[in-house]
């Protein structure tokens, strides 16, 4: 499989289980192509075309030739430049990793976080809120996280990449999708009825049972309580990283009573006890396991990739 296969299969794959639906990524992706042609001189030489192809900023290649063929790839949920070199290790042990992907992001990947986020609004109008309200909720937290992301060293782990002529790439709301549209679509479907039945189900999945016996961060119930009804379940778990606390207000207003996250801040923690919303707190890693996971299956139907595992990742195959 070509390098830009994969990058591409991911992309697919990202497109296919966006909450979102097609015509709000028409939408968005049509925004960013009316953007980019306002565009001159330098702000138009530097624009990231692949903004133009799909709307997933914190996913790319961040290094290596195109028609590179990928036949092992190391994965991991958080690659640095430690796990550069240690794959380069490995090559020189002859594992011929052809290819190293990272979850998280890297790079330019990692600068442009920010304009994933209004991935985010596009799942909240799914659930009631209107488009208006919706953007304006977003706006502010666009705004911090471009603060906060802006005077990182963005490019050490890609320049480690370079120096040792390891291809790189980062996959990271095109596999967050995946394990929100997965999971928002089982509650959906199975309808638990109280906060221990969505509980029972997340246990039973391998990616969560890992998480339980490594490191014991399995699912827990951060507000509520075991025997809570769950109601509407709201899946939170993309669009780049936590939203605004504030909308957890206008969620509970337009009739959900359970969230389930990857994970939340202390200020989102008061917010949701406020609004009296249960909330899951289904594990970091483990939710993006099952989010590479179920790229990968995307990605590598054919099962012609082999796998090396690190930096917190572990294979499943569905």
């Amino acid at each position: 499989m070509k390098l830009y296969d994969i990058y591409r299969k991911a992309v697919k794959t990202a497109l296919k289980n966006d909450p979102r639906g097609k015509a709000a990524i028409g939408a968005a992706l049509k925004k960013t192509k009316k953007e980019f042609n306002a565009l001159k001189g330098i702000e138009k030489a530097a624009f990231d075309r692949d903004r133009l192809v799909h709307p997933y900023d914190d996913s790319r290649v961040l290094f290596g030739k195109k028609d590179k063929e990928i036949k092992t790839v190391m994965v991991g949920i958080d690659i640095d430049v430690q796990e550069i070199v240690l794959a380069d290790r490995l090559r020189e042990k002859g594992m011929g990793i052809d290819l190293v992907i990272s979850h998280h992001p890297s790079g330019r990947a990692f600068a442009q976080l920010d304009k994933v986020l209004p991935v985010q609004p596009g799942i909240w109008e799914t659930f009631g809120l209107e488009k208006e309200v919706a953007e304006g909720v977003m706006k502010g937290r666009m705004e911090e996280v471009f603060r906060g992301i802006s005077p990182r060293n963005h490019n050490r782990a890609v320049d480690a990449a370079r120096l040792l002529n390891m291809p790189f790439m980062c996959l990271h709301t095109t596999a967050d999708n995946c394990v929100a549209t997965y999971l928002q679509k089982l509650f959906n479907r199975e309808k638990p009825a109280r906060l221990s039945n969505v509980m029972a189900m997340l246990r039973k999945m391998p990616e969560y049972r890992h998480s339980i016996r490594c490191t014991g961060t399995g699912p827990f119930i951060l507000a509520g309580e075991e025997k809570s009804k769950a109601g509407k379940i709201f899946v939170d778990m993309t669009g780049g990283t936590n939203g605004p606390d504030k909308v957890f207000a206008r969620l509970s207003q337009a009739g959900v009573k359970t969230v389930v996250g990857m994970h939340i801040k202390e200020s989102g923690y008061k917010t949701v006890k406020s609004e009296f919303l249960n909330y899951i707190v289904a594990g970091h890693i483990a939710s993006d396991n099952l989010g590479m996971n179920l790229l990968l299956d995307g990605i590598d139907v054919k099962n012609e990739l082999r796998v090396i595992e690190c930096a917190g990742f572990k294979r499943v195959r569905r």
